[in-house]
């Protein structure tokens, strides 16, 4: 029990380091594009911190199972490149017995895994689904930062303002890039038709287009002037439909896209128990060889794995893979490879008795 406990404890304290670092890895790389976006106005800034904590689940339901595969590679390979291995495997330590308990660290993760695959990551998308609805309802000009120049839609646009009073821009400037004009105001209100077209409206301004000099150079002044905005282009993908949707409601419908959906979300969870049952005989390595000597081969592993997986999702989903046996042939095909690394029929990636 004693031996159990403390092979569960390096496991599981590995996987949580491991997790660590590849969630301020991935949060990091995620922050900084929407910060781009942000300063583009195709974000609300204030609604940062709120899509990256709703796509936490969804980033951590892929993340946890690599960081049980390198846990395990990580804490059992330690114990036999220190020669630990080898003493309890004269106390009576085999291969079977170390699978066990690897298998009691590998049940808490999938529960894990489970509750963000089946429970919050579908709640996490369908709250990113309503905050990105929500920002295509307003326009550009309800994200300008009053004295702050903003370049908006992709740099076709910089704009202006300094000061915003109950909606109202005031002394506003524009650049539009694309119709190498320049437009200044006293005022600007953006507004919406019963179409649903957005415009702003600028009043009491100039609009000087062309180049000083040049032949189609001009200058405009007017009390009025109206500007169409064209639709937003809000840079973050929306999530497709059968991700917000809860796992119930993927069942209810039975379509080929829910299917798939349903065995992805199913598919993270069995992810778990074959990993580790292919990081076990991955991990035997001499004290010479060190515990690091077969991350490599287990990260590929781990790639081509959830590659396979996502391929399948796909072909499930468009109707040229049927859903029985549908993403299952993949996890059979991983599930024989760690049986035969178990059994030393590998001994070349790995399966080499130790």
């Amino acid at each position: 029990m004693i031996i159990t406990r403390y092979i569960c404890r390096q496991i599981l304290q590995a996987t949580a380091a491991i997790t660590l670092v590849l969630m301020v890895v991935v949060v990091l790389g995620r922050m900084l594009n929407y910060l781009a976006q942000a300063s583009q106005g195709q974000l609300d800034p204030d609604l940062l911190a709120l899509v990256l904590t709703y796509r936490l689940p969804d980033f951590l339901q892929l993340i946890l199972p690599l960081a049980l595969l390198l846990g395990i590679l990580l804490a059992l390979g330690r114990l036999y490149a220190d020669s630990e291995m080898t003493v309890l495997i004269a106390t009576g330590m085999s291969q079977h017995r170390l699978l066990g308990i690897t298998a009691v660290a590998a049940v808490i993760v999938a529960i894990l895994v489970g509750i963000l695959s089946l429970v919050l990551a579908p709640g996490g998308s369908r709250k990113v689904s309503e905050l990105l609805e929500t920002q295509r309802n307003r326009s550009e000009f309800d994200l300008l930062v009053p004295g702050i120049f903003q370049i908006m839609s992709g740099a076709e646009r910089t704009t202006y303002a300094e000061r915003i009073d109950d909606g109202e821009l005031q002394r506003v400037f524009m650049h539009d890039a694309v119709n190498d004009r320049v437009i200044m105001a006293e005022s600007a209100v953006p507004i919406e038709n019963e179409a649903g077209e957005r415009f702003v409206v600028f009043r009491n301004g100039s609009m000087t287009e062309g180049l000083g000099g040049t032949e189609g150079f001009s200058v405009t002044r007017y009390p009025e002037l109206g500007f169409r905005l064209p639709p937003r282009d809000l840079g973050i993908t929306p999530d497709v439909e059968e991700k917000s949707m809860s796992t119930a409601e993927l069942l209810a419908d039975g379509t080929a896209p829910r299917l798939a959906e349903w065995q992805w979300r199913l598919s993270l969870i069995v992810l778990v128990p074959l990993l580790a049952l292919l990081a076990v005989p991955l991990s035997r390595v001499s004290p010479r060889q060190g515990r690091f000597a077969r991350l490599v081969p287990a990260i590929l592993l781990y790639m081509t794995y959830l590659g396979l997986l996502l391929l399948s999702r796909d072909a499930v989903a468009e109707a040229t893979l049927p859903a029985l046996p549908g993403m299952w042939l993949v996890h059979l095909l991983f599930a024989v490879l760690g049986i035969l690394l178990f059994t030393g029929r590998l001994p070349w990636l790995g399966g080499r008795r130790g």
